[in-house]
C-alpha cells in the first residue's frame, strides 16, 4: 500500500488517500504524539477495508509525519 496524498484537515486531523483505496478518504486524528485512523469514508468501488489495512495506514502516516517511534511505543505497551 502506498500513500497517494494527504492534507491537514484542521484540529489535529489528516485526510489521506491510498492507492489500494483511491475513492475512499481516510481521516486520522492525532492523540498525544502519533496518529490513528478515526474513520474511513469508504466508497463502494473500493475493496473492503480490514484491520490489517488500517494498521498499515497508521504506520504509513506516522512514518510520513515522523511520529513512527511514538506510534511503535504505543503499540508495544
Amino acid at each position: 500500500m502506498n500513500l497517494v496524498r494527504w492534507t491537514f484537515a484542521g484540529r489535529g486531523k489528516i485526510r489521506a488517500y491510498f492507492d489500494i483505496f483511491p475513492a475512499s478518504t481516510v481521516v486520522l486524528s492525532k492523540i498525544k504524539s502519533y496518529y490513528f485512523v478515526q474513520n474511513v469514508r469508504w466508497n463502494e468501488s473500493d475493496p473492503i477495508v480490514d484491520r490489517e489495512a488500517l494498521v498499515e495506514m497508521e504506520r504509513i502516516i506516522n512514518r510520513e509525519m515522523e511520529t513512527l517511534d511514538a506510534y511503535n511505543e504505543r503499540r508495544n505497551k
